[in-house]
């Protein structure tokens, strides 16, 4: 007897209808209209006008480089008592966009508008992510002039007195995944504070830390993206039987359900088969695997087999046949069973995925 079997315990390019990914020199350009008394936001990601709602900017989870030659958006928490205002202990990894250029997504504020002579009042109203996750704004000069952290809650201290000139900051993160940063701003205009702005409406900064976050931050909208309900890895949004994590380690698409991966174009379901091997007969199991690119591939893989669906009977076996290569992301894994099928034996297979 022969079964296949899918395990979702421990589980969570294509087609985008999502997020936009700013890979980019980004300014964040709040504007003041004196008549209507109405603030607007804006992103100008090298010098191309972005909406804020609609973009994210995406984090590598790779050791960062140096300054002059960053590789990535993971750094380690320093030993100081100076650092404990990210939330995190000494040691502890955390995602940085930094201050100085990281070559990547670096995020600032453009120049203020020229009725404004004092630096603006940049509020941060609420952050949302992942649990227990901590989010903090600073400068570094050296050490650490701290203007938002949340390790603390959020209250009326958090805010950032932008620059009347252009100017980046440090945007630091404990945990990775999707993140939205919500800011307000106000100012006066003139010199003093005899002339107070209105208080803008929030603008929802995203920010996507690793690839499996960047992943569903390519998939869903403003309006879907930080829904755990939808969006998580065992949320199945299109309603195909398939979670999402499963969508990602597979190559599907989490809000259209298909058999067929949009992302190689193979089955979306590992597939069994029977094959003669000398006197004797095995058990095969074949599925897609993503191959490691430019960031570490957020999920493992493990061929497993059999005698029985008791829990403890599963074994995973190493690869035995060379993968094919499809795709410069993504390649065919056979995996064949160590023991030969006879006439009375059942056997059976599945593919257990594990989110990294």
């Amino acid at each position: 007897m022969i079964a296949k079997t899918t395990l979702l315990s421990s589980l969570f390019t294509v087609q985008l209808v999502g997020l936009e990914p700013l890979i980019a020199h980004i300014d964040i350009d709040p504007r003041y209209n004196t008549n209507s008394q109405l603030w607007t936001w804006r992103l100008m990601a090298d010098n191309v006008e972005k909406q804020p709602e609609l973009c994210y900017m995406p984090g590598r989870d790779i050791i960062s480089g140096s300054s002059s030659a960053r590789t990535g958006e993971r750094h380690t928490r320093p030993a100081s008592s100076t650092w404990d205002f990210m939330g995190t202990a000494a040691g502890q990894n955390v995602w940085i966009y930094t201050q100085s250029n990281n070559g990547y997504s670096w995020l600032g504020f453009s120049d203020s508008q020229s009725i404004f002579t004092q630096p603006l009042q940049v509020r941060l109203a609420g952050v949302d992510g992942p649990p227990d996750g901590h989010f903090s704004l600073y400068f570094t000069t050296p050490s650490p002039q701290v203007y938002m952290r949340t390790s603390d809650g959020i209250s009326s201290t958090d805010v950032f007195p932008k620059p009347l000139e252009h100017n980046h900051i440090n945007w630091a993160f404990t945990k990775k995944g999707v993140w939205r940063v919500r800011l307000t701003v106000n100012g006066f205009i003139g010199s003093g504070s005899s002339q107070p702005t209105t208080t803008s409406q929030e603008v929802p900064l995203y920010f996507a830390i690793g690839h499996r976050a960047q992943w569903r931050a390519n998939y869903y909208s403003h309006s879907t993206v930080m829904n755990e309900a939808v969006a998580s890895d065992f949320a199945d949004d299109d309603g195909d039987g398939m979670v999402n994590l499963l969508e990602y380690a597979f190559g599907g698409n989490p809000t259209i359900a298909s058999a067929l991966s949009t992302e190689h174009g193979g089955p979306l379901q590992p597939a069994l088969r029977i094959t003669q091997n000398g006197p004797d007969r095995f058990l095969e199991i074949q599925f897609y695997r993503r191959r490691a690119g430019t960031q570490p591939i957020e999920a493992s893989y493990e061929a497993q087999f059999s005698s029985s669906l008791a829990q403890a009977d599963w074994q995973t076996q190493p690869i035995t046949l060379t993968p094919e290569t499809i795709h410069p992301q993504w390649e065919r894994v056979t995996v064949r069973d160590s023991q030969p099928l006879t006439a009375q034996s059942k056997r059976f297979a599945r593919i257990r995925i594990t989110p990294l």
